[in-house]
């Protein structure tokens, strides 16, 4: 601290020598005060606390400034004002030549910055005292008047009820759209599945999209015969677009999870690839066009956990035939080629998607599993081989995956990472399915419905879905006429001896379905199971008069036992 006259002034002292003292403390109170009002000099607080330091140990009763201008008039007695006063030190006042100053400024401003970083986190100790909650609700305001959090979700509180009507049960899932979550209408006493989207305009204007084609497919299928999920209604909540659906069970995924991912038995997997062609099929009328864009396993959900009938499911990426939005589309194990290499895309992509679905659905393993679009790329040639010249021609991102050589062909390019592969063509869907070796690893060796034959149709059938070429790429109309999915009198199981690999027959050709000649679609019948299906008549609220739909045999699939043998561990959930 800085010493001031008042606190050294002796209470009684001789009358001559107090004049003298007095001309000095008033010439020293003046500079005092020349320091005050130049705070950048604050060295000279430093030096009058080394000349303190140095003077105690004299032990002046009178303070250590007076003691020591004491001891200097002692010295200096007999001589007159002005020598004193020259006498008096005043190397601490030159700035420029005091180097205890150089010290003690570099010194007080660690001082400062150790009391800023003290003050600083005895600030957010004494505010962490007020609780977490606190501090969270604090938060939340900022954000939606409180009722979102910082990724603009709705925050979710069980029992909350929206509209008066929609009592939240609990939390289904959480996407890039929002939240799913099991509520429970009272107006017409039965749970549902809300989807809350995101209080953000580009989630926002997506989900008015979906909306849209939902109630297109859902006045199309008036009597829910083709396997689309039922929007039931959709309203505003606090800035948040929530779209209530029909609450489903598990869905594919779940389901594989629950074998070990062993897969499913090649009859259930028949099932779900039928409903799924129906589906299909539906979404390609020409009043609908509609293109899912991102079919796969977690996107198709089971009505109930013991029957084999499904739903499609999350339409948030779809689009109509002529309305492509987006060129990043479906998830990459699933993503077709012409995404993979940017050629204009059209209903086809689904196809594609759903033929890699259904060889995981029987082996539980993804049929190719890319970790980036290079890695599919090449995945998908070791199965396939090389794609056709004339998409590689047209397509605009050829040159990420392959290098055209002067005599006019295409070769892969090296990898950058050096990742090895095998040869185009060489890792064999024969292989893969296990044709001839009682099913995938062995494990369908000797179960009815696993013969040699079966397993030949269904590779068929694949390898028309893999197409490279979109134009070539069977359709669904074609797809549901395959051999794979009629009964036939070779029901025998598959004893891994006198096999041959001969591909099944090739489906015969049948008129390309038109705007005029569409095919009708697959139905279920009996009391909405999946025991018997048939081809019928297309109810769509406004069918074309020109609509034909020719005549086709009964088609009987098997039980659905494979389903009730899967033992399902978690609760049913639903995802849209």
């Amino acid at each position: 601290m800085v010493l001031l006259s008042s606190d050294i002034v002796p209470a009684a002292m001789d009358s001559a020598v107090h004049a003298k003292r007095s001309d000095v403390w008033h010439k020293h109170e003046h500079l005092m005060l020349l320091e005050k009002q130049k705070p950048k000099y604050v060295s000279a607080r430093s030096d009058f606390l080394s000349v303190r330091a140095k003077e105690d140990q004299g032990g002046s009763e009178m303070g250590p400034l007076y003691g020591r201008l004491v001891a200097q008039e002692q010295l200096d007695a007999g001589t007159d004002i002005e020598a004193m006063q020259a006498r008096i030190p005043t190397h601490f006042r030159d700035a420029s030549t005091a180097p205890l100053r150089k010290l003690s400024v570099d010194l007080i401003k660690t001082y400062k910055h150790i009391n800023e970083v003290y003050y600083a986190k005895k600030k957010r100790r004494a505010q962490g005292t007020q609780g977490e909650d606190s501090s969270h609700k604090k938060e939340r305001k900022l954000y939606n008047d409180g009722y979102d959090d910082e990724n603009h979700d709705y925050i979710i509180k069980n029992g909350e009820k929206f509209l008066d009507r929609y009592e939240i049960d609990s939390l289904i899932g959480k996407g890039s759209f929002g939240q799913v979550v099991k509520a429970f209408d009272h107006e017409e006493v039965c749970h549902v599945a809300i989807k809350i989207i995101k209080n953000k305009k580009p989630f926002l204007n997506q989900a008015q999209i979906e909306v849209m084609l939902l109630e297109m497919m859902n006045k199309a299928d008036a009597d829910n015969k083709y396997y689309i999920v039922r929007l039931k209604r959709h309203f505003m909540w606090r800035n948040h677009l929530c779209l209530v659906f029909e609450l489903l069970s598990y869905n594919l995924y779940d389901l594989l999870r629950n074998t070990n991912f062993r897969g499913v038995s090649l009859n259930l997997t028949r099932k779900f690839a039928q409903q799924l062609c129906t589906a299909l099929l539906f979404l390609s009328t020409p009043e609908l066009s509609i293109i899912h864009c991102d079919l796969k396993p977690e996107n198709i959900l089971l009505c109930n956990p013991k029957r084999s009938a499904i739903k499609i499911v999350d339409f948030g990426s779809s689009c109509q035939l002529g309305q492509r939005i987006y060129q990043y589309i479906q998830s990459r194990f699933y993503r077709s080629p012409e995404v993979l290499l940017g050629i204009p895309y059209d209903l086809a992509i689904d196809m594609w998607s759903l033929g890699c679905i259904l060889v995981e659905m029987h082996t539980g393993e993804p049929l190719f599993s890319g970790a980036n679009e290079v890695d599919q790329m090449n995945k998908i040639i070791e199965v396939l081989g090389m794609p056709p010249k004339h998409l590689l021609d047209q397509a605009h991102k050829t040159r990420k995956y392959f290098e055209k050589l002067p005599n006019d062909t295409y070769v892969l390019r090296k990898p950058k990472d050096n990742k090895k592969y095998r040869s185009p063509g060489t890792r064999r869907l024969h292989d893969i399915l296990g044709v001839e070796n009682g099913g995938p690893g062995g494990r369908r060796l000797g179960e009815p419905g696993h013969s040699v034959s079966d397993y030949l149709k269904f590779k068929d059938l694949i390898y028309r879905m893999l197409d490279f070429d979109p134009k070539t790429r069977v359709t669904p109309y074609y797809a549901l006429q395959h051999n794979f999915f009629k009964r036939t009198a070779d029901e025998g199981t598959n004893t891994g001896a006198g096999v041959s690999s001969t591909p099944s027959p090739a489906v015969q050709p049948v008129m390309e379905p038109g705007p005029s000649n569409q095919p009708g679609l697959v139905r279920r019948i009996g009391g909405g199971e999946m025991d018997a299906m048939e081809v019928d008549h297309i109810h769509f609220h406004r069918r074309p008069k020109a609509f034909h739909q020719p005549h086709a045999e009964r088609q009987v699939l098997p039980t659905d036992e494979d389903v009730s043998m899967v033992c399902l561990q978690a609760s049913p959930v639903a995802s849209h």
